[in-house]
């Protein structure tokens, strides 16, 4: 089946989302979460783009830009391939990390800007990770410090409240509305799920995985389903693909 032509808009404005293959984990410390940021801003400074909102979760992350219409595509080019050489390298594994095609949808008013916008900030509260306003991998902290140069641009959405009371108000309201949702429900906490891989399969890293056989990943995947972990989260620590988990 042909995949659907990705969708654009001319406000050029996107919320997009970046998935690790499988709902692998894209970042397993504080170096990794530093390196990705570091990318996003390098490459959107580069190519003109202001990214107005962002919010890294484990295995996934949101971003809201702006002034996109041309480059939004390069930008995820630029910062997947980058990162995933340095995590790579880092990790000692091959091959993709990434989930082929990020997704992206156009936000074509400032209603809905508003709407994505809380969304993003309010990502990591919605999926039991604390407080958005006391989480370290979101972009609140650019409306405390708002009269900061920083990268993210923060002038455009205070702009459409009047002040930056009135956008604070805004994002605090706890609501249900859901961008291009993206769930990840959880037995075990990833950091939990991946010191009993660790113990089960006597190893120092989980990717070490990804070189045993067919028939020994297999007889540890089973073992990983014995004690509780996920399907999903499996296929996420490991990169083994969810077709041969699901066979143990």
């Amino acid at each position: 089946m042909a995949r659907k032509p990705r969708v654009y808009g001319n406000s050029g404005f996107y919320h997009v989302i970046l998935r690790g293959n499988n709902r692998q984990n894209l970042f397993n410390d504080i170096e990794d979460r530093r390196f990705f940021l570091g990318k996003l801003k390098k490459y959107s400074k580069e190519l003109g783009i202001a990214v107005h909102a962002y919010c890294m979760m484990g295995n996934h992350v949101h971003i809201l830009i702006g002034n996109a219409e041309k480059n939004m595509s390069l930008l995820v080019q630029k910062i997947a391939n980058s990162y995933v050489y340095y995590f790579n390298r880092k990790y000692d594994r091959s091959g993709h990390l990434f989930q082929g095609r990020f997704k992206s949808e156009p936000v074509l008013d400032d209603e809905y800007f508003k709407t994505v916008y809380r969304y993003i900030l309010q990502n990591n509260e919605k999926a039991g990770l604390g407080k958005f306003d006391k989480y370290r991998w979101n972009s609140f902290y650019a409306l405390r410090n708002f009269r900061r140069k920083n990268f993210v641009e923060t002038d455009y959405v205070i702009s459409l409240f009047g002040s930056i009371k009135c956008l604070l108000d805004f994002v605090y309201q706890r609501v249900n509305q859901n961008c291009m949702e993206y769930e990840n429900k959880l037995v075990f906490t990833d950091c939990r799920a991946l010191e009993l891989i660790k113990k089960i399969c006597g190893i120092s890293s989980p990717y070490n995985l990804e070189r045993l056989s067919i028939d020994v990943q297999k007889e540890k995947c089973s073992i990983m389903k014995k004690v509780g972990i996920s399907i999903s989260q499996i296929a996420r620590i490991t990169g083994i693909s969810k077709k041969i988990i699901r066979q143990s």
